[in-house]
């Protein structure tokens, strides 16, 4: 288990996300490797390529993962990051959220533009955050993710983005998945802007990474990431960490992966219920 650093705690409260070269055993990234390429050939429920067929490359994703694959389950307790995220976030308790799972082919052009975690899920608190583990070395080139500096600070939520459904009115989002996404997505007055075309406002943080390696992010930090023009696959997987604070805050139109009546948490309760939310670390 790598522990985490004084400094990088620090880098992690103050920029909204830290990279930890080395967090992950190469072993253990081979094994979830091994998953991955079975899961692209049988997805689970929420998994599938976001590619059109006539397009180059291919974008696969796949999420909450854990209660059904037991290899999931076990990456997740033995990948060390819950413990990470407790460091980082100064909880004694971690809990998991879910895992998601990220596949982009090189020559792949689907983007997933900038965008918090924080208004897609159904908890909210202040000690919430995700880490990405690197399957497969990264750049920016081949998308690996982008962060702007600080903005887990802001205090501002911004509209939530789909991809693939970029620029589509909310009915439109809302007819190519689930009920209620148009009213949450009118719930939410701030766009975010093109950060990159205002570099004397904002500052991009780009990391460059390798197998093995971790980005740990606060689930309100903005980030994005681009296509895939380098020459190699981009595989990542990411779990999204429940701290102390956390609580259950569902929301209608939110990512429907754990809903109401799957949980015995009522709104507002913090997340106690084991059986629905994992509890990996206790400190």
């Amino acid at each position: 288990m790598r522990a985490l650093n004084d400094a990088e705690v620090t880098t992690f409260r103050s920029d909204g996300v830290v990279h930890l070269p080395g967090a992950v055993d190469k072993a253990l990234v081979a094994e979830i490797l091994e998953s991955v390429d079975q899961l692209i050939e049988f997805p689970g429920r929420f998994g599938g390529s976001m590619t059109p067929r006539t397009a180059k490359g291919m974008f696969f994703q796949d999420r909450y993962l854990h209660p059904t694959h037991s290899d999931f389950l076990r990456y997740a307790n033995d990948c060390g990051l819950a413990i990470s995220a407790a460091t980082a976030t100064g909880s004694k308790k971690i809990h998991l959220y879910y895992d998601h799972v990220f596949v982009k082919e090189p020559g792949t052009q689907e983007s997933f533009v900038w965008h918090q975690d924080r208004p897609y899920w159904a908890v909210d608190g202040s000690q919430i955050c995700s880490s990405w583990l690197a399957l497969t070395d990264a750049n920016a080139k081949s998308s690996a993710l982008q962060f702007v500096k600080g903005s887990h600070l802001w205090d501002r939520t911004f509209k939530p983005e789909y991809p693939a459904l970029e620029g589509l009115s909310p009915k439109q989002v809302e007819q190519a998945l689930w009920k209620g996404v148009a009213e949450h997505i009118d719930s939410f007055e701030d766009e975010c802007p093109a950060f990159e075309e205002y570099p004397d406002q904002y500052e991009i943080l780009s990391f460059e990474v390798a197998a093995g390696d971790a980005l740990l992010f606060d689930f309100r930090t903005v980030h994005r990431s681009g296509p895939n023009d380098g020459n190699n696959r981009r595989a990542a997987i990411s779990w999204r960490w429940l701290g102390d604070d956390a609580f259950w805050d569902p929301k209608i139109g939110a990512d429907p992966i754990i809903r109401d009546q799957d949980t015995l948490l009522k709104p507002g309760d913090p997340i106690t219920d084991e059986n629905v939310f994992p509890l990996l670390h206790n400190g």
